[in-house]
């Protein structure tokens, strides 16, 4: 009886061990990383990031290429939505002109809120009110919250 039970124990701690190592694994991973860790071992990024299309048209040519890439239909949506994003164009424009995706996204994980985050596209803004505009910033912030 004593090893029934001992037994029963182990099998139920093994069971939340395994429930437990999907969840870690779901942690939410950048859009932007997601797109360079599943697209960009086959081709370039450049070749996709120049591309302006909407989030359907994107979602469309990944899922031509989800088996290679071995993409789940959640990464898909999100690296779709990622790349197709209404406010993407703007915001290469506009900050990508100075500042590249690493210090972009550096400057994103510094920022733990997403108040703070604002509060730098603010300054941003401040340094040439002619280049990017109050409304231009209220959208780069929403298409960054989006991403990261």
């Amino acid at each position: 009886m004593k090893n029934i039970v001992v037994f029963a124990g182990l099998l139920i701690c093994l069971l939340g061990f395994f429930r437990a190592a999907p969840a870690a694994a779901r942690r939410k991973i950048p859009a932007p990383e997601l797109f360079n860790s599943k697209c960009t071992g086959c081709h370039g990024a450049d070749v996709a990031l120049k591309r302006h299309a909407s989030q359907e048209q994107f979602l469309a040519i990944i899922k031509t290429m989800q088996f290679g890439a071995n993409v789940s239909d959640r990464e898909m949506e999100r690296i779709a939505a990622f790349l197709g994003h209404p406010d993407r164009p703007l915001f290469e424009v506009k900050c990508t002109r100075c500042h590249d995706m690493n210090r972009i996204r550096q400057a994103r994980l510094e920022r733990k809120t997403d108040a703070a985050l604002k509060a730098l596209g603010e300054r941003m803004r401040r340094m040439d009110k002619s280049w990017i505009s109050e409304k231009d910033a209220a959208a780069i912030y929403q298409y960054l919250i989006s991403i990261y």
